[in-house]
């Protein structure tokens, strides 16, 4: 097929050419080509299509493809890689070398960012239309990075200011850097710098951290460039845009002339601040000046404030107009996002500081086995004694050289005759220590610091907590019931044997006093229908009751909030719940008082009018009303919510407020409800902590302080897990159980079966080499690098050269888990069935849909991942779960796992794909439970592909990771037990891959390796069954 190229300044439209038909054809009446459907000789251009929509969406640009032509931004079309540039017929590069150069003072009117084209060094005046250049030697087209320099550099206007010379300088030089880097590559657009350019170095931050000091009343500002951290988890420090010196230099500046838009480091060097970013750097550096208990306020919980910055900035440039309260919500939650980096090093200081409201320095002793995570358990005995001995400045020289060692990567530093591990936790540990020492030697600079004036901010209103001491156990007398405890006849839809036990362990709990409960049932087994039947219940008791008539509070994710109106709309007859107030996005200026702006914790009042919600609960009306919001908003506006006297407050997705110490924690301890309820399918995730802070919303004191808790249950173990369980979800006395946990395996015997199978196949040689490749960096790689090359050979497991463009054959063969994932299919569609196919690579995710809809015909594959839009995800879910009305087709849908893994139900799929699996195993249930979940009415069967080494067998890294998610899984089977992926699980990852396993020979490879791999699960293998499979639970 021939596709012809035609431009204009907008965008890019590639046609299909009309061939002339020949006699022969005319009769065959041959079917006109569909670029939507392409048949199987075209996969070359199929491929280098889903290439152009993984970029796409990769970087946001718009793109539209129907049955005869293909349009896109010049963006886009400057992006392309050379040969997929080539499949789709775009000009070839520019053989053009661009000079470029600088011309006066920044700030000053004649300041001038210069260009000129050259060949052979000859002048050359081509004309430019966004990627395209008409040259006299024909239309060619520039990459991404010289687009985006003369782009700057046209857009660049003399003499509107320091800001915008500077920026543009910033971006100007930054986009240059491929060039430079490419100016050896052949097919590469060539580059001509000056002495000046060349030498010029300018860093662009445009996301921000703060590093807090050890009393965590005053912190530092570290810049970075999001694209150099996009990808990371865990961000440290040391991945900044700055370090050493020029860190230092940085920050002292900043402190003494407040947020500028370019900082001189040295001689050519400038660090840039991106002007969309500028407003969070103002905020950080007027709270630096900001008192003393302001200060600590913003450290513990700095989000607030430098959201109102970002969405008062999109708002002034217009992002968010024509938004939908869901859209504008999600929007601005994604800008906000990013720009604040939460690293490594901040992460333990709020470990730390977990629970101190305004931050006193600890009195735990730091080498006590407390088992507590506030000063980790870092030291042997003969590191502790040493340390012990030293004076404070003794141990602020130690954290000075930790700080150093974790930066430079080195393992440890010495300290007297011991070897102090260089670590975070080990810096967090000292840092607590210093901060204690102080503390006990007397006020300090505390006594001598300025007395303040004025309020401190974010301005919240304060709770009794449970950190250190009880403060807080209410104690609520028995509820009595102005109607029997039976299903409300408004319910359309009839409730499960263990949903009717719900509503009853709910109505039983309200009525015997308990103040709240949770609802940590598996999920699938349908917590939001549970939830809303007693709700109605509720509504319909206070209709006939004279006491506490209010209104009804539900906090959900912005993920969640049509979800929760749908569930309402399908299983309730009208009234429902009653009138629905949307308390998001731009709803919330419904509610505003007039003349008032901004968000309650900035002035420390109440500006939304709820006065209507009052008056009826004063007057006994306030039922038959329900208030539908986000923990955002909650935060943001707690002290207008917390005037309502609420009939129920319901926290879906409660792990959301899992920090006790965190803003939204504490807007959700001071909501004014009579009854709490918590939804959760992970009452428990990364710590047993989490629910010491769920319990604490619900049900507070229930479960002790939280200095008592983590001493006895912070380090896990078969004995305090399951004491934790019983002191949770069983019945205490004559009172009804606090929480209730059950497995569809237990409550929901009418669900069909799920079965897990691995399908392992042998790597083919080249996959096998790349491995070989990615294993060896990762044995001689530091630490440092160690989870980067984790995540890198995770990606060979997947496959070897994702770019490779090859026929869909070839591509399938290259890698071991994608032929059995192939494989899978190729059977469920013989059996007529549908299937989930989970995988977080956002190119591989492309290709698997072009390649899936060639080898099976389908006309639409459609892709749920974090750049799907709400209602987009709806419609796509919408169009899946239709299959349902006509059984007996096969269809697939590709999901990314943590987009994907909550608030969808998929039950026209009966098989679930983990063509990359997340380490989490409580992840992948959830991705699982998309499928296995009430409304299901066929078996499931879980598939996991595994790409198996020839010689390294059971050490191959899938088998290793399998044998990992075994281990938690079933820990978190047998009790409640923490599941998430921690740090420990990667470098344990890291260092079994590092070690030298035993290569084999002769053998069957993938049975020696299944063999292995379940004796050290602890089962036995199993025989394996059609398709190569093995089953394990």
């Amino acid at each position: 097929m021939i596709l012809t190229f035609s431009h204009t300044p907008d965008q890019i439209t590639l046609t299909v050419a009309q061939q002339r038909a020949g006699l022969l054809d005319r009769l065959r009446a041959k079917k006109p080509t569909d670029l939507t459907h392409l048949p199987p000789d075209e996969r070359k251009l199929a491929l280098a299509i889903a290439d152009l929509r993984a970029l796409a969406d990769e970087l946001g640009d718009d793109l539209r493809i129907e049955a005869d032509r293909i349009q896109f931004g010049h963006r886009l079309a400057a992006a392309l890689d050379g040969d997929t540039a080539d499949r789709l017929g775009l000009p070839p590069l520019t053989d053009l070398v661009l000079r470029t150069d600088v011309e006066g003072i920044v700030g000053e009117p004649e300041f001038r960012l210069r260009l000129e084209w050259l060949r052979a060094g000859v002048r050359k005046l081509p004309r430019r239309t966004g990627a395209i250049l008409e040259t006299d030697r024909g239309v060619q087209r520039i990459p991404l990075w010289m687009m985006e320099a003369l782009d700057v550099a046209e857009a660049h206007r003399p003499g509107e200011g320091d800001a915008a010379d500077w920026e543009a300088l910033a971006r100007f030089r930054r986009a240059l850097d491929p060039g430079v880097t490419e100016a050896g590559a052949g097919r590469a657009a060539r580059l001509s710098l000056t002495d000046f350019l060349s030498g010029l170095e300018v860093g662009l931050a445009d996301r921000f951290s703060i590093s807090p000091d050890a009393s965590g009343t005053d912190f530092e500002v570290v810049p970075f460039s999001g694209r150099r951290i996009d990808d990371i988890d865990s961000v440290p420090e040391s991945m900044a845009e700055l370090g050493g010196a020029e860190l230092g230099d940085f920050q002292r500046k900043l402190r003494g002339r407040g947020a500028l838009n370019a900082f001189r480091l040295g001689p050519g060097k400038f660090l840039v601040i991106d002007r969309a970013a500028a407003p969070v750097l103002q905020v950080m550096a007027e709270m630096q000046r900001a008192p003393r208990e302001e200060r600590a306020a913003f450290i513990r919980n700095p989000r607030p404030r430098i959201t109102g910055a970002i969405e008062a900035a999109l708002e002034a440039r217009g992002e968010l107009a024509d938004l939908d309260d869901a859209g504008r919500e999600e929007s601005v939650e994604r800008a906000a996002g990013p720009v604040l980096v939460e690293t490594a090093e901040y992460a333990a200081f709020s470990a730390r500081v977990t629970g101190i409201e305004v931050f006193e320095a600890p009195t735990l002793d730091l080498f006590e086995s407390s088992g507590t995570t506030w000063l980790p358990e870092v030291f042997t005995f003969e590191v502790a004694r040493q340390i012990s001995a030293l004076p404070v400045e003794g141990l602020e020289s130690l954290a000075a050289d930790l700080a150093q060692a974790i930066e430079a990567g080195t393992e440890s530093v010495p300290s007297g005759d011991v070897q102090v591990p260089a670590t975070p936790e080990t810096l967090a540990a000292v840092q607590g220590q210093i901060a204690a020492r102080r503390a006990e030697g007397g006020a300090g600079d505390i006594a001598d610091a300025e007395p303040e004036e004025g309020p401190s901010g974010p301005l919240v209103l304060q709770t009794a907590d449970n950190f250190e001491e009880l403060h807080w156990r209410p104690t609520t007398p028995p509820r009595t019931p102005a109607i029997p405890l039976r299903l409300p006849q408004s319910l359309v839809t009839p409730l499960k044997e263990h949903q009717i036990d719900s509503f009853d362990w709910q109505g039983h709990a309200w009525a015997a006093g308990l103040p709240g409960v949770l609802n940590a049932d598996e999920q699938g087994l349908g917590k939001t229908l549970q939830t809303i039947a007693f709700l109605v219940w509720l509504n319909e008791h206070m209709a006939e009751s004279t006491k506490c008539r209010g209104p009804i509070l539900i906090v959900a994710p912005t993920s969640l909030l049509q979800n929760w109106e749908q569930e309402v709309a399908r299983h309730v007859g009208r009234p429902g719940l009653g009138h629905l107030i949307r308390l998001y996005g731009s709803a919330i200026g419904a509610r505003r008082k007039a003349g008032q702006r901004g968000m309650d914790t900035q002035t420390g009042e109440a500006l939304l009018d709820f006065s209507d919600l009052e008056r009826a609960a004063k007057a006994g009306a306030g039922h038959l009303t329900w208030v539908l919001t986000t923990y955002t908003t909650l935060t943001n506006y707690q002290h207008s919510l917390a005037r309502i006297p609420f009939a129920a407050a319901v926290f879906d997705e409660i792990q959301a407020i899992k920090n006790p110490a965190s803003l939204r924690a504490a807007a959700a301890r001071a909501m004014k409800a009579d009854f709490r309820i918590g939804l959760t399918g992970t009452p428990i995730e990364n710590s047993a902590v989490d629910l010491w802070a769920i319990m604490d919303q619900l049900a507070p004191g229930a479960l002790g302080t939280l200095r008592d808790f983590r001493n006895r249950y912070a380090v896990p173990d078969e004995t305090n897990m399951a004491e934790l369980h019983g002191r949770v979800f069983a019945a205490q006395g004559d009172l009804p159980p606090l929480a209730l946990r059950r497995l569809k395996e237990t409550v929901a015997r009418d669900l069909p079966t799920k079965t897990r199978v691995l399908v392992p196949l042998e790597m083919p040689a080249a996959q096998a080499r790349v491995y070989d490749m990615a294993r060896m960096q990762l044995a001689t790689g530091g630490k440092g690098a160690g989870l980067k090359l984790l995540h890198h050979i995770r990606t060979v497991s997947v496959h070897p050269a994702l770019d490779e463009a090859t026929s869909d054959v070839d591509f399938i063969a290259a890698s071991a888990r994608l032929s059995a994932t192939f494989g899978i299919l190729r059977r469920i569609k013989e059996s007529r069935e549908r299937a989930l196919v989970f995988i977080e690579h956002r190119q591989m995710q492309y290709r698997f849909i072009e390649l899936a809809r060639a080898e099976f015909g389908l006309d639409q594959i459609d892709l749920i991942n974090s750049e799907t839009p709400i209602q987009k995800r709806q419609q796509i879910v919408n169009r899946f779960q239709a299959n349902l009305e006509e059984e007996g087709n096969f269809d697939l849908l590709v999901l990314g796992p943590k987009a994907a893994g909550t608030g969808l139900t998929l039950t026209a799929a009966t098989h679930v794909i983990h063509l990359s699996r997340w380490w989490n195993p409580a992840v992948e249930e959830q991705c699982n439970d998309r499928v296995h979940r009430l409304g299901q009415t066929r078996p499931v069967r879980i598939h996991v592909p595994m790409a198996i080494h020839p010689s390294y067998r059971a050490h191959s890294f899938d088998c290793l990771l399998h044998s990992l998610m075994q281990r938690k899984r079933k820990l978190a089977n047998s009790a409640l037990w923490p599941t998430g992926d921690t740090q420990d699980d990667a470098e344990q990852l890291r260092e079994m891959l590092a070690q030298e396993a035993v290569r084999h020979g002769a053998g069957d490879s993938v049975k020696d390796a299944m063999v292995e791999t379940f004796a050290r699960d602890g089962t036995s293998c199993p025989h394996p069954g059609p398709g190569g499979t093995y089953v394990f639970s």
